[in-house]
């Protein structure tokens, strides 16, 4: 129960996290680069989706079938094939846009620890770009991995593609909470081996954040907003989980 406890607390503080972050001062002015570039990834993969993508699904939903079962097969088959591809779209969306944006996602949850009085190392915008390219790159061998699994498993109909989704939308939601609150523990010192027992300790909690964070991504258009969002609510969980600990 204290574990369910602790992941809708997560959770929630996404939407915490939206309201804390329009507080912060001069917060739009911070959000307004990253925000604009958001807008041009999701446009540009709306495209690329529909010049590339959508031709083939259609192409082979127009196909005719004589067996009712087997167009109702078929159907699943390309909604699930849809939602891989969904998948794949928040996993690149947020490659992109989070090193675009880290600088500025850095700036915004330093201003919301000193707001509540944190004690904080700073790091120079660059140190932040590089730290993003690094966190993102181990992203994107596990991305890597999860394809091929992927791949394999789309010979099984409607089975592989089940197992294709719970498997991608598992590793979205947990690369999604540790990313939102890495920065935060990189503020307080915390090296990779130590960020990554902090989040193991606190796993609830950042699992909730994930979740909301992933739900997020999938959405078109609300993606938008979810990556500054996430910073602030990162922030949020790290400030309030940290002091649990220490009390």
């Amino acid at each position: 129960m204290k574990h369910l406890h602790q992941m809708s607390d997560g959770f929630f503080l996404l939407f915490r996290g939206a309201r804390v972050m329009v507080e912060i001062p001069g917060a739009w002015w911070l959000l307004t680069i990253p925000i604009l570039f958001n807008v041009g990834i999701f446009v540009a993969m709306i495209l690329i989706g529909w010049q590339w993508i959508a031709p083939i699904v259609a192409g082979f939903l127009g196909a005719s079938f004589e067996s009712f079962w087997l167009v109702l097969l078929m159907w699943i088959v390309y909604l699930l094939f849809f939602f891989l591809v969904l998948l794949g779209y928040a996993f690149f969306f947020s490659l992109i846009a989070e090193v675009v944006g880290s600088p500025f996602y850095e700036e915004l949850g330093a201003r919301l620890e000193k707001q509540h009085n944190q004690v904080i190392i700073e790091r120079p915008w660059y140190k932040e770009i590089l730290f993003t390219i690094t966190q993102e790159s181990r992203k994107a061998v596990l991305l890597g991995v999860v394809v091929m699994i992927g791949f394999l498993l789309q010979f099984l109909p409607v089975v592989g593609q089940v197992l294709s989704g719970v498997l991608g939308f598992g590793v979205l939601l947990v690369t999604s909470g540790g990313d939102a609150v890495s920065p935060a523990l990189a503020r307080r010192g915390l090296m990779l081996g130590d960020r990554r027992r902090w989040v193991v300790k606190h796993l609830g909690p950042v699992l909730g954040l994930g979740t909301a964070k992933a739900l997020g991504l999938l959405i078109p258009f609300f993606n938008i907003f979810v990556l500054p969002m996430s910073a602030a609510a990162g922030t949020l969980l790290v400030q309030k989980y940290n002091s649990s600990s220490d009390a």
